[in-house]
């Protein structure tokens, strides 16, 4: 169908190539039966051609707009895109009695912006449940930062956050939708099968990628393990509500989205923890810890991209590759010295029938090399 990419009709010129085609026996003027037929008839044809250039032109969908594209896979393979969220958890008293209205707000000292999204009577050491204002990654932040009240609640003196917010993620991509929606095409779903598993667990916004372990604590039961939008091990939030989508409280009853019968058991990666020293020359006129950070980005992405690379096999964190990202980072000159875990040879991130680890870049040490 590409030939129609370089073929542009009107209406007008459709209807004059039908009457010509008609034998000169039959009148064939504008305003006469004939034309009028042939007339309405092009206007529906172009409509039609219209649709298959559209057709013609989804060789590459990348080249899409982004709301026609989420459309159109959805249309087609019943694939949602999945929006940002907004970070939560919950909050403790620590000092106060009073009484917690949906909509109050706190912050953090750094003013990030949270809201309660209950109405509780509550006393030192309760919990209320609260969310951030905005979406995205501004509303993970750590354990004892949201203290601040901005506006008095009576009664309540002290608050805060005993558990660190990892639950708000950006919007998925147009490049991130496209890859699953590739995956989907290219794996075979069928009803409870691994990349049925697969392609559920994916459908939780906040999920980068998943691996399925079947029969992995006998029949019936398949263990499904999975990491955030970063590639780090997912956090109990997360793990929670995909638990809740495919098999909630893994009761094999068919609540969810798996089949009765199969007991499904949703976990985290568990995280392979990498620490990297080097030396590093950086280029005249460059910050140095402007480079670093740089480096340490470079390598992070290197990391999220090697995660779940094979579902039979381990990751391998390569010696080279780790050189090669970094000499490629912009501002780099040279490097010596390079360690990974104290070593210098790759690193297999274990893989087995029952759990599955991911590589986190836990400590980066890079001094100045001078040469």
């Amino acid at each position: 169908m590409a030939f129609i990419d370089n073929v542009t009709k009107t209406d007008e010129q459709l209807t004059k190539e039908m009457i010509d085609s008609m034998p000169e026996k039959y009148q064939k003027s504008v305003g006469f039966p004939i034309w009028d037929l042939f007339r309405a008839i092009s206007k529906s044809l172009i409509l039609v051609w219209d649709k298959l250039k559209y057709l013609a032109n989804l060789d590459d969908l990348r080249n899409m707009d982004f709301e026609s594209f989420k459309l159109y896979v959805f249309q087609r393979r019943g694939i949602s895109w999945k929006d940002a969220t907004k970070a939560s958890g919950q909050l403790q008293i620590k000092n106060g009695t009073g009484t917690i209205t949906i909509d109050d707000e706190f912050e953090t000292a750094s003013g990030t912006k949270f809201v309660a999204t209950e109405t509780k009577i509550v006393n030192s050491g309760d919990f209320v449940n609260i969310e951030c204002t905005q979406s995205g990654l501004v509303g993970n932040v750590p354990m004892n930062t949201i203290t601040v009240i901005p506006t008095t609640i009576q009664g309540i003196i002290e608050v805060t956050n005993p558990e660190a917010f990892t639950n708000g993620f950006v919007a998925e991509t147009q490049e991130e939708l496209y890859e699953r929606y590739i995956e989907d095409l290219q794996n075979p779903i069928t009803s409870g099968n691994i990349y049925h598993y697969k392609k559920w667990a994916l459908e939780v916004a906040g999920v980068k990628k998943a691996d399925v372990k079947p029969l992995w604590a006998g029949d019936n039961t398949v263990k499904v393990i999975i990491i955030d939008q970063n590639s780090q091990p997912a956090s109990p939030e997360l793990v929670k509500q995909v638990q809740q989508y495919i098999d909630p409280n893994s009761e094999g009853k068919g609540l969810g989205e798996a089949p009765i019968g199969a007991y499904c058991t949703v976990a985290s990666a568990i995280a392979e923890n990498l620490k990297i020293d080097l030396r590093l020359k950086i280029k005249t006129g460059e910050d140095f810890e402007t480079i670093k950070n740089r480096v340490k980005a470079s390598i992070d992405k290197y990391l999220a991209d090697l995660a779940f690379t094979d579902p039979n096999s381990p990751d391998i964190v390569s010696y080279a590759q780790i050189g090669f990202v970094i000499l490629s980072t912009v501002g780099v000159e040279d490097y010596a010295d390079l360690l990974l875990n104290g070593g210098t040879d790759n690193l297999e991130i274990p893989n087995s029938d029952t759990d599955r680890s991911v590589s986190v870049l836990q400590t980066f040490n890079a001094t100045q090399l001078e040469i």
